[in-house]
């Protein structure tokens, strides 16, 4: 089929889809850990024989959408392309070659049609463990940061490489949830490969080509007029970011030029000497791509075509091009910064097509030991900050931007490890004020759960805990974070400056946090009265941020509003401000 009509096209292309989705489904079904079967925090793609991505699952990751590609390719470059053979499936987590810290681990299998390679099935997920160090805050280089496993393959012609599950089973606190979750990336890749290789066989076409070609042409020439509609130029912003012990630097320079877009983040500090938060390459190309396609061609489904008129580089050795042995395991910490830093720079352009800034992950690995016989259980638990808002909406509140994995529900997290949640509620006035209103944040509080004779480590990492979420055109930011510890309620807790690994060694004790929330869109005295007054009946505003902030006055205990009142304190407020 030397030319796709238009037609067989659209259906093929969503067909294509349909398998990722399936190869999705089939992973989550088949997974040991909750950081896949619950918080999704995985990928699944289809890749063409050239390592070029033609669809991935709509629950899919966006940065790992980007990263597999990139280390398919460097199958096909160390192995070459003679070497691949049917049955081969090849493994790795180096975070300079695939998704930029070493948890995520990469399944790539290679399928074939009369003997020649046609495409990759792949995926990638967030494993329980790795090994290395609980306290990422201490490491100094990605050696302490647990295992390494360099591009191998895991099956060569159909045979389980057992040794290479002996290196892993022996490096790991949890061997059998991290060894079942290989098998079940696997056995997703093997359910992707079938299913291509079945639709092919119903087209009658000999690879994957021709589509490949096709949806790679429209969808570049789909980003290139989008690109185009932008008024040539150089757009920049700057992100503070304050994670360690100083605060450091995003610069962003965007660049318009034609139907190409080039992003530099010259001027960005260097890569810091300790404590998890570099990123690298990988991991920076993923979210500068990401948050372009997501304002520019949010419509077309992600393939690699979207990003070729996409040109981005970072100086090798500052914080987002770490070079080895760089720690990077908390490299999200950073990493989340890229998506506000691009959306603030075309939020010169394109004012009502971006959001402002949202609050950031906080990641809790929680290891719980049992005093009888030492055994181990362990959950991670992602909770995410608010959204931030936008021209046309408030923004979500609790959802992970840019991350887009979830939250392990209350219930599935005290089933895996002996551990109580006490507290886990929205924070009253946390999103930021504005037009629209960004989105709220959450307050969670754990400790051990009465009756348990054991101890437990709560290692949190929280983004954003100095530098709050940024606001837009006039609206405020959100609140930043804070980790939380004390021997009682959180009300009395003793803030925990840096992130880092906390005991649990009483059921007294508790450990907690507050998310950061997102940042408000436009001025808080353009906010619609009827809006005002629905947040504070909700609870996500209280009556003196409605009147103080706001300008709006509301009467407790009813649904009346005083609009003469509000109005005039509205009138206040602007000639103050």
């Amino acid at each position: 089929m030397s030319e796709i009509d238009p037609l067989t096209l659209e259906i093929l292309w969503q067909r294509l889809i349909a398998v990722a989705d399936q190869m999705s489904t089939t992973l989550a079904r088949t997974a040991f850990s909750t950081t896949i079967t619950a918080s999704n925090d995985y990928g699944c793609v289809l890749v063409d024989a050239d390592a070029q991505c033609i669809a991935h699952a709509h629950r899919s990751l966006p940065i790992f959408n980007r990263t597999m590609p990139y280390t398919c390719s460097i199958v096909l470059e160390r192995f070459g392309r003679k070497n691949i053979a049917p049955g081969d499936v090849f493994i790795s987590n180096d975070p300079w070659q695939n998704a930029g810290h070493h948890p995520d681990i990469t399944v790539i299998t290679p399928f074939f049609k009369n003997e020649t390679l046609v495409g990759f099935a792949a995926s990638i997920a967030h494993h329980a463990d790795v090994g290395g160090s609980i306290d990422t805050n201490r490491v100094t280089d990605s050696y302490e940061e647990g295992l390494l496993i360099p591009l191998v393959r895991l099956y060569q012609g159909g045979a389980l490489n057992q040794t290479v599950l002996d290196f892993v089973a022996a490096n790991v606190r949890l061997p059998t949830a991290v060894i079942g979750d290989i098998h079940a990336q696997a056995a997703a890749n093997q359910t992707g490969a079938e299913r291509c290789l079945a639709l092919l066989d119903e087209y009658d076409l000999p690879d994957l080509r021709a589509v490949s070609r096709e949806i790679h042409r429209r969808s570049e020439a789909a980003m290139r007029t989008a690109i185009g509609a932008l008024p040539d130029g150089v757009y920049r912003s700057q992100v503070i970011v304050d994670e360690l012990d100083q605060p450091l630097k995003l610069v962003c320079a965007l660049e318009v030029r034609g139907d190409e877009i080039f992003i530099d983040f010259s001027g960005t500090s260097p890569q810091q000497p300790r404590g998890g938060i570099n990123v690298t390459f990988t991991f920076t190309h993923g979210q500068i791509s990401y948050a372009l396609k997501a304002t520019l061609l949010p419509d077309v489904p992600g393939n690699d075509g979207c990003y070729r008129p996409i040109h981005a580089s970072a100086p090798p050795g500052c914080i987002l091009n770490a070079q080895r042995p760089a720690s990077c395991n908390q490299r999200h910490r950073i990493g989340a910064h890229i998506f506000g830093a691009v959306l603030r720079a075309l939020a010169k352009v394109l004012p009502d097509r971006v959001i402002a800034g949202s609050g950031f992950l906080v990641s809790t690995r929680v290891f719980t030991t049992a005093a009888e016989d030492g055994a181990v259980e362990h959950c991670y638990l992602f909770s995410a900050g608010g959204m931030g808002a936008n021209d046309r909406s408030n923004g979500i509140s609790t959802v992970q931007v840019p991350a887009l994995a979830g939250a392990v529900p209350v219930e599935l997290f005290e089933i895996t490890v002996p551990v109580l949640t006490r507290c886990r509620e929205f924070i009253t006035d946390s999103g930021g004020a504005g037009r629209r209103r960004g989105g709220l944040a959450q307050r969670m509080e754990l400790g051990l759960l009465p009756g348990f004779d054991g101890s437990a480590i709560v290692a949190v990492h929280a983004a954003g805990q100095h530098v709050p979420p940024f606001g837009l055109h006039g609206g405020g930011g959100g609140i930043s974070a804070e980790i939380l510890r004390d021997g009682g309620a959180l009300t009395r807790a003793e803030k925990v400056e840096i992130a880092s690994a906390l005991p649990l060694t009483d059921s007294d004790m508790t450990v907690g946090f507050d998310t950061a929330a997102g940042g408000g869109y436009g001025s808080p005295l353009e906010r619609a009265l009827e809006d005002v007054q629905a947040d504070v009946r909700d609870g996500l505003v209280s009556l003196e941020q409605a009147e103080t902030v706001y300008g709006v006055i509301l009467e407790p205990g009813t649904a009346k509003l005083d609009r003469g009142a509000s109005e005039e304190k509205r009138r206040q407020l602007a000639s103050c401000g």
